[in-house]
């Protein structure tokens, strides 16, 4: 595993902190699955990007709005359900 030096400022490490803070983790912990996450979405972009290249938009857009017409709302979640599905990670 690597070590790293980071520099940011004072501001943003102690929002950074606090928001770890609250979802109970290291800062060190925090801050490895904002960027585990932010390369993620990145990959995910790049390779539907790829995928959708040949795609007609026209098309694809008419599929999605078919298929949310056919979804079903559900109940929103209790905050107490959010917190208890937190917990088990």
């Amino acid at each position: 595993m690597a070590t790293l030096s980071l520099r940011m400022r004072d501001d943003l490490k102690a929002k950074t902190q606090q928001l770890a803070s609250e979802q109970g983790v290291s800062l060190n912990s925090y801050i490895n699955a904002t960027l585990a996450a932010t390369v993620a979405q990145s990959e995910t972009l790049s390779l539907m990007g790829d995928r959708l290249a040949d795609v007609d938009q026209e098309k694809l857009h008419a599929r999605v709005i078919k298929l949310m017409a056919r979804s079903r709302g559900g109940a929103e979640p209790t905050p107490e359900q959010i917190d208890a599905a937190r917990s088990v990670q």
